[in-house]
């Protein structure tokens, strides 16, 4: 895998990965019918487009936010369903019924943003996490990031398994 051009070769060759994990999950998802981005096997449980939206919603937070700091549009978090979510106990929102297009568009939208906006941030840059002394480089950020990419994108081709047997049963 080449690093992605224009950045320094440790954050490029990370951001290559994570486009790599990006179009990997994609191509397992396959076609997707509009009803299943928003079935949820249980209530409040997630749903595929539940999953792609908290994607998108963590690369903002973490490279456009975090990262590179700058402020995140309040408009924005709203259409992530940012606040409605908490993945810790569980608790999903219903995403909206809109064609998988409209998803992956969005996706597109800030991960190339964000992608722009760490174009000039050194690997080795520290940043204070909220815990006290606990700091962390933007080569962890993104490996953070990635790691949340590919569990993610599982759990929606895992959905979209159970949302096409739910239709056999």
């Amino acid at each position: 895998m080449e690093p992605l051009p224009g950045f320094h070769p440790e954050v490029g060759l990370l951001l290559a990965s994570l486009q790599d994990s990006t179009r990997e999950w994609r191509e397992n998802l396959g076609e997707v019918l509009e009803e299943a981005l928003t079935w949820q096997p249980a209530p409040k449980a997630y749903s595929i487009g539940a999953l792609i939206l908290h994607l998108i919603d963590c690369e903002d937070a973490w490279f456009y936010s975090f990262a590179a700091g700058n402020p995140r549009e309040p408009e924005e978090v709203g259409l992530f369903l940012s606040d409605e979510t908490d993945q810790m106990s569980g608790t999903w929102p219903t995403p909206p019924a809109k064609p998988l297009s409209w998803y992956y568009d969005l996706h597109d939208k800030i991960r190339n943003r964000a992608l722009l906006s760490l174009r000039d941030i050194e690997p080795t840059r520290t940043y204070q996490r909220r815990t006290p002394g606990s700091t962390c480089s933007l080569r962890w950020v993104i490996a953070h990031v990635l790691e949340h990419e590919s569990y993610t994108g599982g759990q929606a081709v895992a959905i979209h398994e159970l949302f096409l047997k739910s239709l056999n049963s």
